[in-house]
Parts: C-alpha cells; structure tokens; sequence
C-alpha cells in the first residue's frame, strides 16, 4: 500500500469477492482502531476464509435486497473505508446506514463524501428515509450525519455493549425525497 494516499476522487464500489484479499488487509490494520467504536468481529473472521464467507453472507443479503455493500475507494483503488446500508425495506422505503473508515484515512472528509454519494445511489432506487446510529461521545460520527441533512431523533439508552459496557448511541434520521 502506498504511504500516500490520494483522497480527492473517492469512489463507492459494490464489495465482491474480489475485494477479499484486500478487504481483509484493510481490516487486519484497523481492528483496533474499530473495537474503540464497534464489538469487535469473532476471530475466525480474521482470514481470507472467513472475509470470504463474510463477503458471500453480504452478496446474499444483496441479491435478497435486503443490504448494500460498499466500499469506499481511493484513486488508487484501495480500500480506505465501508459503507453498508442495511434492512433495507422498499415498501417502507427505508433502510439503516453505517459506514467505517480506516485510521490512516480519518478527519479527510472520506465518510462525509461517501455519505453524500451513497445517499443519491440509495433515493434512485426509491428509498425515501434513512435511520443511523452514532455513539453519544463519537463526536465525529455525528458531525459526518449532521453534515449530511440527518437529524437527531433520541437518545437510545444502552444500544450495544461495547468492551464490557453498555454504551448509549442518538438515532438518526433523514428523508431523502
């Protein structure tokens, strides 16, 4: 991987199975660096067995319609960070958003331009609402979804456990239409 990063064309691309042996690089390298802010993944995903079968466990979901799987791209092709929509449910128009950037990658606009993209792919394919989480002390998170139209809807009182405790996250919402 290049030391430099060229961040000014970022682009979303629909995760395959392709991209396992560098999805599992790009999670390898930013495990720690996930766990401050998400549980952490079983142990068994931490090979290219098992980021293969995670990224067949997407694609089905995909093909079912119920998830859409994509990766955030530099110029260079390498993966800088995730963006997944999920329970996306067409006759409510609506789906969940979450999305991870790499350490090396944060504080550069990466998730607040992918947002902005993802949400124009997702309104073309009728989806009208949004739903997102941010813990309430993931100061950056919030900025990402506030700069992106989302507003704050209540706090959600132990949400996930998260190193051993339960953590309280703000759900989000946007419309898009």
């Amino acid at each position: 991987m290049n030391s430099k990063t060229d961040l000014t064309e970022l682009t979303l691309a629909l995760l395959t199975l392709e991209d396992a042996e560098q999805l599992l690089i790009f999670e390898s390298e930013n495990k720690s660096w996930f766990e401050q802010f998400i549980p952490p993944r079983e142990q068994d995903f931490y090979s290219l067995d098992g980021v293969k079968a995670h990224i067949q466990e997407f694609l089905l979901e995909y093909k079912c319609r119920q998830l859409l799987p994509l990766l955030i791209k530099d110029n260079n092709q390498t993966i800088v960070g995730r963006l997944n929509f999920s329970n996306l449910d067409f006759k409510k128009k609506s789906a969940h958003v979450g999305y991870r950037v790499g350490q090396r990658f944060v504080s550069q606009g990466v998730a607040t331009r992918a947002l902005e993209r993802g949400k124009v792919i997702l309104n073309a394919q009728g989806v009208e609402r949004l739903f997102a989480y941010a813990e309430v002390e993931n100061k950056a998170s919030q900025k990402v979804l506030l700069s992106n139209g989302f507003t704050k809807v209540r706090v959600v009182k132990d949400y996930a456990k998260l190193n051993g405790s339960m953590i309280d996250c703000i759900e989000f919402t946007l419309k898009t239409d």
